[in-house]
């Protein structure tokens, strides 16, 4: 296969796990009476249980983190796995966090840990919810290890107003940038106007690589050697 084909082909590939993850993204955070997780096949979700007490109570958001040490008990998987292949024995567990600011200070969440790939579950509101899936899950044995703690890298400024704002907008992204990239070679109806070039894609004034701005935002520079003056890039200008 020639090589502009394969990096068309893992361009789109790309492209339709991003798209998968945005729809499991918006599907977790809409789910009103379960915690959904990704399954292990990496391909939809499935139902994450509650943990209950000896007595059926149930286990409270605030004692969750204590309750996986005790117990053979993990939080939520995230969606991780959807964007990174190289590691598939991480489960990427979601972290489990209490907003400290906002008009939900003080509810816990889980999320995650990564703030990578948009996995939000507001639990503090599925908690008391009729027909939480629920489980009982075994105590650890007194010589058995403990799980590592898991850390959210960025635990002490989430706001919940700016979950909600970073991701519900956002679900409908995947699909219009894929739709952009088809009209740039598309026999009907083709292109893009100036505008929409220039709201659809940017350049790294360091590396000089162009992409799409969705893409920008998680873009790690590596910069380039030799840096001169900018170049202006004329969409209005004819072919050379």
């Amino acid at each position: 296969m020639a090589p502009d084909r394969v990096r068309a082909s893992i361009a789109v590939d790309r492209l339709n796990r991003e798209q998968q993850r945005t729809k499991l993204a918006a599907q977790v955070s809409d789910s009103k009476n379960a915690v959904l997780e990704l399954d292990e096949t990496r391909e939809k979700l499935c139902v994450w249980h509650w943990p209950v007490k000896d007595d059926g109570e149930r286990v409270a958001p605030s004692d969750l983190v204590t309750y996986r040490k005790s117990h053979q008990f993990r939080g939520p998987r995230c969606l991780c796995l959807l964007l990174d292949e190289h590691d598939p024995s991480n489960h990427y567990e979601a972290a489990i966090v209490k907003v400290s600011r906002g008009p939900n200070a003080g509810e816990y969440l889980a999320c995650c840990a990564l703030s990578k790939c948009g996995y939000v579950v507001f639990i503090e509101k599925l908690h008391g919810s009729i027909g939480l899936p629920i489980k009982c899950y075994p105590r650890r044995r007194p010589d058995e290890a403990r799980p590592l703690d898991v850390v959210f890298v960025d635990g002490n400024d989430i706001e919940l107003a700016d979950v909600i704002q970073r991701r519900q907008p956002r679900r409908n992204d995947t699909h219009t940038t894929f739709e952009k990239l088809m009209k740039l070679d598309s026999f009907t109806r083709p292109g893009l106007t100036q505008g929409e070039f220039r709201r659809f894609l940017t350049r790294c004034n360091c590396c000089e690589l162009v992409m799409t701005r969705r893409m920008f935002e998680r873009h790690e520079c590596v910069g380039r050697e030799g840096k001169g003056d900018p170049e202006i890039i004329d969409l209005t200008a004819g072919d050379v």
